[in-house]
């Protein structure tokens, strides 16, 4: 863990340890709270109904992870198209025209259906109060929303995979996950990265197609509860939105603004703020 998250954990008075939920944590590629569940600093629960993502986590978890093998939604029996390619797996069917322009009909292949019960976290058993959300299954986000309203009460972080380019059918577009999510009190905050890819052409092999990626697909968006309401989230709130600020996603002016916050309210040594600063890398401060 970098150094500037290490005085917040050092300074904060944590009673606890930061909690986040990972619906579709299958693990293809390092998640973004890596690095602070390597120093012990976060709790996650984590949801894979993918039989081998599913032996993967159980294989591979720490003292702090524990993975349950449901498919979140909402509470409703779903069926879910398992692709050959495992990342595209998903209740919703291929969208094959769209597929098809970005040049990856084969991505459609479903090689398996199976019938799910899905389980709502307003209803899911060992999940309790948590800090962050991530989500990431393909189109299946504003079901877990919609079933989750109580769950997500004290959340202040949602990470969302938002999808700007259709590759599913009936799949909600960014625009839907963001009403929902919005109409829950969380509004976007910043992006973490974006997903292009060059488009198929007759005169593909002459170009350096890395360097032309055009088409927009999808991203990974950062939802923060209303901040213009600061004031009436509880200390533990707030100080939990300062560990996956700096840890998670890496917002270090809103770090220091929820710092500020803390330090008004008694709550945090007065220094704080300036120690936080000291520990930036140095390309990001003055001095």
């Amino acid at each position: 863990m970098s150094e500037p998250v290490s005085v917040l954990l050092d300074g904060l008075g944590l009673s606890r340890r930061t909690r986040i939920v990972d619906v579709g944590a299958n693990p293809l590629s390092e998640a973004p709270y890596a690095g602070l569940l390597r120093m012990g600093g976060c709790d996650v629960v984590g949801f894979e109904p993918q039989p081998a993502a599913f032996a993967k986590l159980a294989e591979i978890k720490s003292d702090h992870e524990t993975y349950l093998p449901f498919a979140v939604g909402d509470g409703t029996r779903k069926e879910l198209k398992v692709y050959r390619t495992s990342g595209f797996t998903s209740v919703y069917e291929p969208h094959v025209p769209g597929m098809t322009y970005l040049g990856g009909a084969n991505w459609a292949e479903i090689t398996e259906r199976i019938s799910m019960d899905t389980v709502a976290l307003d209803d899911a058993e060992g999940v309790g109060e948590f800090d962050l959300l991530k989500i990431d299954i393909q189109g299946g986000e504003v079901d877990v929303f919609k079933g989750a309203e109580r769950a997500l009460q004290q959340a202040m972080v949602v990470i969302v995979e938002l999808r700007y380019f259709r590759l599913y059918e009936g799949e909600p577009m960014l625009g839907g996950v963001d009403d929902e999510l919005r109409r829950q009190g969380f509004y976007l905050h910043k992006f973490l990265f974006n997903k292009s890819v060059s488009l198929t052409n007759s005169q593909a092999g002459r170009l350096r197609n890395r360097r032309m990626r055009d088409q927009l697909i999808d991203g990974d968006g950062v939802y923060l509860r209303d901040m213009g309401l600061l004031a009436s989230y509880s200390d533990a709130q707030v100080k939990h939105l300062c560990v996956t600020a700096s840890a998670v996603f890496g917002s270090h002016t809103l770090v220091l603004h929820c710092l500020d916050d803390l330090v008004r309210r008694g709550v945090a040594a007065a220094d704080m703020p300036s120690r936080y600063v000291d520990a930036l890398p140095t390309d990001l401060r003055w001095s």
